[in-house]
C-alpha cells in the first residue's frame, strides 16, 4: 500500500496504518509498531532491541499524531518493550483531547514523522492568566459536567460530546465544545512550559570528557564520541591488542557507571575500534548495553523476576527435602501426601469419564461405569481454562487444556476396562510424582488471573515438592533394597491396597519397583530441564556479563 493511502487511513483512525507509519518512521531504530483501538484510546506497542529512549521516542510519536490531525483519538498509550525480554520496558501516555498540533497537517507528499526536538509551548508563564470563575462555570456546563470533576473526567466528556455531534453531523458546536474543553484544561493543570522546563533540567549533557578519563582509569586509552544514538570509543593501539578483552572491559565499564549521569542515556549502541596505528583500524566490535534495572527483579510475585527463577525455586527444592529429613515435620504435614495420593487416584478416574470423590482419610470413592456428565462436564472445563488462556494471551493453560482433552478422549472411550482399574491403583503414588511434578513446573508459567497462582504457587510448591521428594527418596531406597514396596493401605491391611491390586493385575515385585523408579528419574529430568531453560533464558544478560568481567580480567 503507498504512503498515501496509508495517510489518509490514518487521518481516518486506522490503528493498523498508523503502526505502519510508524514503524517506517522508527525503522532506522529497529522499532516495530502495532496499534489497537480502544474507544477514544490508541493502543501502542513497541518492539525493539536495544530498548528505546522513552523521551524521544514519546516526542516523535506525539508529533506524528498531531500532524495526522486525527478527531477521533484522543489519548495514545504507548507500551515499548524489548525483543526478547517483555518484561523489560516502559510505558507511556499521551493526552490529545483538546490540543493542537504547532505541525501542518501532513499530506501524501510528507514523509512518516521523524525524531526532532520538541517545540516549545505557545502558553509561556508570563501569557498565563486568571480565568474568571463565570467563563469556568460556563465551560463545565457546556461539557455537561460538574465543576468538581477531574482533568480526565474533562477529556472523557469532552470526547464523548465531540463524538455525539460528529454523529449529528452539528459542526457548529464543535468549536464551542473546544473552546471550553481547551478553558477548563487550563484552568485545571499547570503550564506546559514549566514541565518542559522542569524536564529538559532533568536532562544530562554528554560528558564525554568524564568517561574518556574513565576509560583512562581502566587502561583503555583512547578517545570517544556520539554519532547519532551511536556512542563510539577509538582505542589506542596500547590498548586495543586483544580485541575480546578490550570490548569485554569496556562492557564490564558500562555496566558499572550510571549512563544517566554521563548523560549516554540516548545511546542505543556502543561500536569499539581498536587502533593498529595513529590512521589505521584494526578491528571494530559492537558492545550491547547493559540492559537497564527491570521492575520485575524487586516484585516477587512477578513471573519474569530473574532471581525467584534462579534462587527461589531451588530454595523451595531443599526446603521440601528439609521437611522430608524431619520426622516430626514429617508426621504433622503427612496429609498432605495423603490428599496428593488421593487426587491422583481422582484425576485418573475423571479423565477416564468416571465419578470419584477424593478424601483426606486416605480413601477415594470411584464409581467404575462411565459418565457422560463427568466426561462433558471436565470437557467444558478445560474448553474454559482454554478460552480464558486465549483471552488472556497465556499460552500455558490452552497447552493444558488441548493436552489434557486428548489425554481425556483416550482414557473414556479408548482404554479398556481392566487397563483403567490398573492405572487407577497406579495413579495414587504415581499421583505424588507426576502431579507434583507438574505443579512444580507450573510454578514458571502464569495461569489465568482468577486463580492468583502469582500468589498461590509458592504454597502449592512447597507442598508438592515436599511430597514429591518423599516418594523420590523412598523409591530410590527400594530400588537400593533398603526399604520394601508399601503393600496394603490405611483401612484394607496388609492384603489390601495399591501394589496389591498392580501384583494382582500381573505387576512382579521388580516391575513396579523399575516403574517408580523410573517415572520418578523422568520426573526429576523433567524439573532440571525447565528450571535450568528458565534460569538460563532470564539471567542471560547476568551471565553475559560475568563472561565479560571474567574476558576483561584475563
Amino acid at each position: 500500500m503507498s504512503t498515501a493511502a496509508l495517510i489518509e487511513q490514518a487521518k481516518a483512525g486506522d490503528a493498523d496504518a498508523i503502526a505502519q507509519l510508524l514503524t517506517q518512521a522508527f525503522a532506522k531504530q529497529g522499532i516495530t509498531v502495532t496499534a489497537e483501538r480502544q474507544s477514544y484510546r490508541l493502543v501502542l506497542h513497541l518492539v525493539g532491541k536495544p530498548l528505546p529512549d522513552q523521551s524521544r521516542v514519546v516526542a516523535t510519536i506525539r508529533r506524528g499524531i498531531q500532524r495526522l490531525q486525527i478527531d477521533t483519538i484522543g489519548v495514545v498509550q504507548i507500551h515499548c518493550t524489548l525483543t526478547d525480554q517483555p518484561g523489560i520496558g516502559w510505558q507511556d501516555t499521551i493526552a490529545l483531547l483538546g490540543t493542537e498540533s504547532d505541525e501542518p497537517p501532513v499530506t501524501a507528499a510528507d514523509s512518516p514523522p521523524q525524531p526532532s526536538a520538541a517545540k516549545p509551548s505557545r502558553h509561556s508563564p508570563a501569557a498565563a492568566t486568571a480565568i474568571p470563575a463565570t467563563f469556568v462555570d460556563e465551560a463545565f456546563a457546556t461539557l455537561g459536567i460538574t465543576s468538581d470533576a477531574t482533568a480526565q473526567e474533562v477529556d472523557e466528556a469532552y470526547f464523548h460530546r465531540r463524538a455525539e455531534l460528529l454523529s449529528q453531523g452539528d459542526r457548529g458546536t464543535i468549536a464551542q465544545l473546544k473552546t471550553a474543553h481547551a478553558l477548563l484544561k487550563r484552568h485545571l493543570q499547570p503550564s506546559p512550559t514549566a514541565a518542559s522546563e522542569e524536564a529538559a533540567s532533568e536532562s544530562t549533557a554528554v560528558d564525554l570528557g568524564a568517561f574518556v578519563q574513565l576509560l583512562r582509569s581502566h587502561g583503555l586509552d583512547g578517545t570517544a564520541r556520539v554519532k547519532d544514538d551511536r556512542l563510539q570509543i577509538q582505542l589506542k593501539p596500547a590498548a586495543a591488542k586483544n580485541p575480546n578483552r578490550a570490548a569485554a572491559s569496556v562492557y564490564t565499564l558500562l555496566a558499572q557507571q550510571d549512563l544517566k549521569a554521563l548523560g549516554l542515556t540516548q545511546i542505543t549502541q556502543v561500536e569499539v575500534y581498536g587502533l593498529v596505528s595513529a590512521q589505521k583500524v584494526g578491528w571494530k566490535r559492537q558492545v550491547p548495553l547493559p540492559p537497564p534495572a527491570s521492575k520485575d527483579d524487586t516484585d516477587v510475585l512477578s513471573f519474569n523476576n530473574r532471581h525467584v527463577s534462579a534462587i527461589v525455586f531451588p530454595t523451595l527444592m531443599l526446603l521440601g527435602i528439609f521437611m522430608n529429613a524431619l520426622p516430626l515435620v514429617n508426621a504433622m504435614l503427612f496429609g498432605v501426601k495423603i490428599w496428593f495420593h488421593e487426587f491422583g487416584h481422582a484425576i485418573i478416574a475423571w479423565l477416564a469419564g468416571r465419578r470419584a470423590i477424593p478424601l483426606p482419610i486416605g480413601w477415594t470413592n470411584v464409581d467404575l461405569e462411565r459418565s457422560l456428565f463427568v466426561y462433558f462436564g471436565i470437557l467444558i472445563l478445560l474448553g474454559l481454562l482454554f478460552w480464558v488462556g486465549r483471552r488472556e494471551g497465556k499460552r500455558w493453560p490452552m497447552v493444558l487444556a488441548v493436552v489434557l482433552a486428548v489425554i481425556q478422549f483416550w482414557f473414556t472411550w479408548l482404554l479398556p476396562a481392566y487397563r483403567f482399574e490398573t492405572l487407577l491403583s497406579f495413579g495414587g503414588i504415581g499421583g505424588e510424582l507426576y502431579l507434583c511434578t507438574l505443579l512444580m513446573v507450573s510454578f514458571f508459567f502464569p495461569l489465568p488471573e482468577y486463580f492468583r497462582w502469582d500468589f498461590y504457587r509458592y504454597p502449592v510448591v512447597v507442598g508438592a515438592a515436599f511430597t514429591f521428594w518423599g516418594q523420590f527418596g523412598l523409591w530410590q531406597q527400594i530400588n537400593r533394597g533398603q526399604a520394601s514396596i508399601p503393600w496394603g493401605s490405611l483401612w484394607g491391611g496388609e492384603s489390601s491396597g495399591d501394589m496389591n491390586n498392580l501384583s494382582a493385575a500381573g505387576w512382579s515385585d521388580q516391575q513396579i519397583i523399575n516403574t517408580y523408579s523410573t517415572l520418578s528419574h523422568l520426573c526429576l529430568w523433567v524439573l532440571l530441564g525447565v528450571y535450568l531453560y528458565f534460569a538460563v533464558r532470564q539471567n542471560r544478560h547476568a551471565i553475559f556479563a560475568l563472561t565479560q568481567r571474567w574476558l576483561a580480567q584475563r
